[in-house]
């Protein structure tokens, strides 16, 4: 298993690839992470960043991706604990790191300063 944040999510799915039609069942992410990809690509669109059309191809594409939600019923009190713990600003991106601590998977982000913090309480993977 592999938990993905947003920052690995949208380039996937911006890049069309042939993971989404493949099936990967070893993508997993907190119920969050679908409300927080949506309203990343509906603030890209707004903002003129990327088409509106391109947007919301995305946002079909992520309601059919291949990524398991993967809920804990320790997750919120550990989200807290480990937004405390690396003293880090948003309990939102410490979902992710706490996920991956709870199951023992790793971590996949393309943030490079959540990665560096995360790696004293789980496995991070930052592709190239």
């Amino acid at each position: 298993m592999l938990v993905v944040d947003p920052t690995i999510v949208l380039p996937m799915l911006a890049a069309k690839p042939a993971w989404m039609s493949a099936g990967s069942d070893d993508l997993v992410a907190p119920p969050l992470l679908w409300s927080e990809c949506r309203s990343l690509l509906h603030d890209l669109a707004r903002r003129g960043v990327i088409p509106t059309a391109e947007a919301r191809r995305m946002r079909r594409a992520l309601d059919r991706a291949p990524i398991t939600e993967l809920n804990h019923p320790q997750l919120g009190e550990e989200s807290w604990r480990v937004a405390d713990l690396l003293n880090h600003p948003r309990t939102e991106a410490a979902e992710y790191v706490a996920l991956a601590r709870l199951i023992g998977a790793p971590l996949a982000t393309l943030d490079r300063d959540l990665a560096e913090r995360a790696a004293i309480v789980c496995r991070v993977e930052v592709p190239d």
